[in-house]
């Protein structure tokens, strides 16, 4: 699978979650396909931003892991409010993701 292949099905997941009712404000590719060393074993990270994941619901979350089902079972989708992204300057994978991560066009 190519990286391009790869951001199209975080597309098709964005439009899914949308459709379900979760805001995607923001979606970043990270770990090896963002690096261009994904295989077909790789999972695929993504960071999903919206401000439905600002209250920590934690039904909400699991209901965008199960929409991966979908799409593709190997993305692994990490949830993140809008105001924790914007603001919080302490968790190390939101510094990584801010700094290498691969913003996806929606």
């Amino acid at each position: 699978m190519l990286q391009e292949e790869v951001i199209d099905k975080i597309r098709r997941y964005c439009l899914l979650l949308n459709d379900a009712g979760i805001r995607v404000e923001k979606a970043f590719l990270y770990g090896s396909w963002a690096r261009k060393e994904g295989t077909k074993e790789s999972d695929i990270d993504v960071m999903i931003i919206s401000p439905d994941f600002d209250n920590q619901d934690m039904m909400l979350k699991a209901k965008a892991w199960r929409l991966t089902e979908s799409i593709d079972p190997k993305i692994e989708p990490y949830s993140v409010g809008s105001k924790k992204f914007a603001h919080d300057d302490v968790s190390p994978l939101l510094q990584v993701v801010r700094e290498e991560g691969l913003e996806i066009k929606l």
